[in-house]
């Protein structure tokens, strides 16, 4: 099964690792519009109140970590812009590649 999940915070980091111990076989893409995922949300306060002051102290998961640890293809700095359930498709923008498609 091919699934595209949109999102890699906690929510889609989660149901995409889960999918993927479901079936080993299943095909899991996570888009995601910022650099990073897995950070901690609960400590962004501290870093804006300056007791921590190094933001990748709040980084939990690299992309190419959760990928080597889950199987789950990860792109970050792409944002889903459609959805065509029936072509099966994703239109999606990419600031560093420009616009591309991306196919579940």
């Amino acid at each position: 099964m091919k699934v595209l999940v949109l999102g890699g915070v906690a929510a889609g980091t989660k149901i995409a690792a889960k999918i993927m111990r479901e079936d080993r076989a299943n095909e899991v893409t996570v888009l995601n519009k910022g650099k990073e995922i897995s950070y901690v949300g609960c400590g962004l306060p501290y870093y804006v109140g300056h007791v921590i002051e190094n933001r990748e102290e709040l980084i939990v998961n690299t992309p190419q970590k959760y990928e080597k640890l889950t199987g789950v293809k990860v792109l970050t700095e792409v944002e889903a812009v459609k959805v065509e359930p029936a072509e099966k498709s994703n239109c999606c923008r990419s600031e560093n590649a420009g616009d591309k498609r991306i196919w579940i």
